[in-house]
């Protein structure tokens, strides 16, 4: 795990500032600008203090301030703000971010491609990531790889939270409580309290109800929402010496979520991909088109739980400024406790249909990361950054556990209100210990002009234990890589940046519990080096702000489903390579200091290359042993096919104004986002859309003194989209060798609104 050094893009012309780990600062005021240029923000990604437009990186980050009007309390509402990003998850499981079109391929992986980080502390476990309640300063978004300065699984990029700073000195503090439709009740807050001159601790928690907001025709309840979702922490700053400080953090949540909102497709629906003999009766082996969404849910929604656990956080870090060297050590612990029972089925006549051996055709999903914890250490020592040349070198060590394992559990014939046994599971506990040494070197070439080269060397060591059906299982690889990063900037004017970077992305393999004495047991690193050149640009004395950047990604080594030759078992293994083009841009106008508006977008390309055969279709298309399709009109060969579950092209459009003095003390504010995402393909096949997304969000408000309350509504326009869609072998209609397929749909949340009342002290 690396130290947080990532750069921070405010949301631009809003209140906020951004920093490396500790430190934070704003720009001077300059009199000749129309606009309060105090709120300029200001960024040390290169271990220096500089404007966000004069940092070479594309980054979208945005304020607590801005997280709260645009209404984002989940990583798919900061998707749908942020171009280039993608998300899907179920209800609050596999949640899997896409930055640039490179997706997890492998969509229950313990390992993604974005890594996601508060302060700077990696997060190992991709169900412990609702973060709505954590007292939040803002989130970045830094795109491209950035395993240089971050370390492990930022292959494409990082999304990092910060939470507000324990301030010494200052009490103060905010309470919000929020009520809503859907029978949302919220309540957050914090408070700072001083300790003293030179000692601030900070405590924050949360607590929220939501019902969900799809009907669940079966029991009549509603699904998606979850029963109760709560945290609790605590920031504790010490300015030890004028030189030495300490931060001290901590926090506990837990969630319980509800069964999620899923409409199975009947198999008989299918209507192309190839012909078969499924159950006895003819069948097409796959569903085409753009998917409806469902009229319908019936699930059982008393047996299937949704996702339940919990998680924990704690870091200390020690900062030392030096004459000449500056010094920063964290220590970082984390671990989360998930588990996930769903029905998969959603037929109420499925319980009493016989499968085999006196199980029923009811089949639920049972996924566990039963026991995920991370320590991590990190010293760090860098340069004054008083001269032309810069430096940063570091160590970094991590010890982690992640537990993964997936079930399919089928419910006996006529039997309810039990515990399904499993009928088939894979998985294990997969342990790795990491050394890396990493380091930074800058130099100003001229007064214009700049380099400055990233390395990290890592040695990772994995150890994977079997469970379930694979007890016993044992596995060991070591891996060893470079990950670099340089970047040339050109500073053509004050007000006008250019810049070009390559890095080089990793990702670390892993195991196939299911292919234990094959050759397909264990599978290696996939790579990416990723190529952008980019603009920045500041007009008309700060008030527009126009950037924009053009990339290209070469991803080899793709870790895809394979399937092994001569059976019907698919794994994860390197299958072939991929390329990503594509074009990012945000403008931002200030036409007044008090009306705002901005728009950003991206087109991206993200394509198979280099001979993928995806056996995760490969059953569809009758490409495996003892397939008895009859047919086929498909290929596992997806050369050139769209990469499953990206989206190529996305735009955002926001406004507000505000309205100073609509009556004596009292300010008020209007506010609009929408964002729209073209349709992703449910599989490297490209025959499945599910559909555009498009969202707009809206709030009105009056401030007056310290206190503000506003109302406000989400998913206006919409209100019916698809939010996520997976496809899986039939077992009841006995696939893989059959090739049917059947589709899981998943309904994103219908139209919202409520009202919020807040007060700060």
């Amino acid at each position: 795990m690396a130290l947080f050094s990532g750069a921070a893009l405010g949301a631009l012309a809003t209140p906020a500032t951004a920093q490396d780990t500790g430190s934070a600062a704003t720009a001077p005021a300059a009199a000749s600008d129309p606009l309060d240029m105090s709120k300029v923000i200001v960024v040390t990604s290169r271990r220096r203090e500089e404007r966000l437009q004069d940092v070479p990186l594309a980054i979208t980050a945005l304020s607590g301030e801005e997280l709260e009007a645009k209404g984002i309390e989940s990583l798919a509402d900061l998707a749908a703000f942020t171009p280039g990003l993608a998300f899907q998850d179920v209800n609050g499981a596999y949640a899997a971010p896409v930055l640039r079109g490179i997706a997890q391929i492998d969509q229950t992986g313990p390992q993604g491609n974005v890594g996601v980080f508060i302060d700077g502390v990696y997060l190992n476990n991709r169900s412990a990531l609702a973060f709505d309640q954590y007292d939040l300063q803002r989130i970045e978004v830094v795109k491209g790889p950035q395993s240089a300065l971050y370390g492990r699984n930022t292959f494409a990029g990082v999304i990092n939270y910060v939470t507000a700073p324990a301030q010494a000195g200052e009490f103060g503090g905010n309470l919000q409580l929020s009520l809503g439709n859907y029978g949302r009740y919220e309540g957050r807050g914090a408070i700072n309290l001083p300790l003293g001159d030179a000692i601030a601790v900070r405590i924050f928690g949360g607590y929220s109800k939501f019902d969900g907001t799809i009907r669940n025709d079966r029991s009549g309840k509603l699904l998606d929402g979850w029963d109760d979702r709560w945290s609790a922490g605590a920031k504790l700053t010490a300015n030890i010496t004028d030189r030495l400080t300490l931060d001290l953090f901590g926090v506990h949540s837990e969630t319980k979520n509800d069964q999620p909102a899923l409409f199975s497709v009947p198999t008989a629906l299918n209507n192309c991909g190839s012909t078969t003999i499924g159950g006895g009766r003819a069948l097409s082996t796959f569903l085409c088109g753009k998917l409806d969404y469902p009229t319908n849910y019936s699930l059982d929604d008393e047996t299937g739980y949704g996702l339940t656990g919990d998680s924990n956080l704690y870091y200390g870090r020690v900062s030392f400024e030096g004459d000449i060297v500056d010094v920063t050590a964290l220590v970082s612990y984390s671990e989360a406790q998930f588990d996930l029972l769903i029905d998969t089925t959603g037929d109420p006549a499925a319980i009493n249909t016989p499968l085999f051996g006196g199980l029923s055709r009811q089949l639920f999903t049972n996924a566990q990361t039963d026991d995920s914890t991370d320590w991590n250490y990190d010293l760090r020592f860098s340069s004054k950054q008083d001269g032309p040349f810069t430096w940063m070198a570091g160590f970094n060590y991590y010890s982690s556990l992640v537990s993964d394992v997936l079930a399919l559990n089928f419910q006996r014939l006529g039997t309810t209100g039990t515990r399904p046994p499993v009928f088939s599971s894979r998985g294990g506990i997969l342990r790795t210990k990491g050394h890396a040494i990493y380091g930074m070197i800058g130099y100003e070439l001229s007064p214009t002009l700049s380099a400055q080269g990233e390395i990290r060397y890592t040695i990772d060591d994995q150890t994977f234990d079997g469970t379930g059906s694979s007890l016993g299982v044992l596995g060991k690889q070591s891996f060893k890589y470079a990950t670099p990063r340089v970047s040339l900037n050109w500073k053509a004017d004050p007000n006008l940046l250019v810049y070009a970077t390559a890095a080089r992305g990793v990702k670390t393999g892993g195991f196939n519990a299911n292919a234990a004495n094959t050759g397909f047991f264990a599978f290696s690193e996939e790579t990416n080096w990723t190529y952008e050149f980019g603009v920045k640009s500041t007009l008309f004395d700060g008030a527009l702000i126009a950037n924009a950047n053009v990339f290209y990604v070469d991803w080899q080594n793709i870790q895809a489903q394979t399937q092994i030759p001569g059976g019907t078992l698919s794994v994860v293994d390197n299958n072939g390579d991929a390329e990503v083009k594509g074009i990012e841009a945000q403008l931002v106008y200030n036409f007044t200091p008090n009306l705002q508006l901005s728009a950003s977008g991206a087109l991206l390309d993200p394509k198979y290359k280099g001979g993928v055969l995806d056996g995760e279709v490969a059953y569809i298309c009758g490409e495996i042993a003892g397939s008895t399709v009859l047919t086929s009109n498909c290929t596992a060969s997806v050369d050139g096919n769209q990469i499953a579950r990206t989206t190529d092209t996305q735009f955002a459009l926001a406004g507000s104004w505000t309205i100073p003095d609509i009556a004596d003390g009292v300010d008020g504010y209007i506010r609009a986002d929408y964002s729209w995402q073209a349709g992703k393909y449910s599989t490297s096949l490209n025959l499945q859309d599910q559909g555009e997304i498009s969202l707009l969000n809206a709030r009105a408000g009056l401030k007056f003194g310290t206190f503000e309350a506003a109302i406000w509504a989400k998913n206006l326009l919409q209100d019916e989209y698809i939010a996520r869609a997976t496809v899986v072998a039939s077992t009841a209609d006995a696939g893989p060798t059959s090739g049917v397929s059947y589709t899981r749909i998943y309904p994103g949340q219908r139209r919202t609104f409520g009202i919020d009342l807040t007060a700060r002290f």
